[in-house]
């Protein structure tokens, strides 16, 4: 079955069977992160805690990730 008729089908799947797919699929690739990547989300709130205002609207960041990875 190519990735094209996997996508196809996965609409017809229950939402059990989604579920079960998305477990599957990170099973896969469930490899440890470094240092470096657990340590990321924690800096990065502290430095939305020092500087709120920083930050963008959902709905900016949306927008900016389809202009730049528009859905097929």
């Amino acid at each position: 079955m190519s990735f094209t008729e996997i996508l196809d089908e996965t609409p017809r799947l229950s939402f059990a069977e989604r579920q079960e797919l998305v477990r599957h699929a990170i099973a896969l690739d469930d490899s440890e992160l470094t240092m470096e990547e657990n340590a990321l989300p924690d800096a990065r709130m502290e430095d939305f805690r020092r500087n709120p205002d920083a930050g963008i609207l959902l709905e900016e960041l949306r927008a900016h990730v389809t202009q730049r990875l528009p859905l097929q």
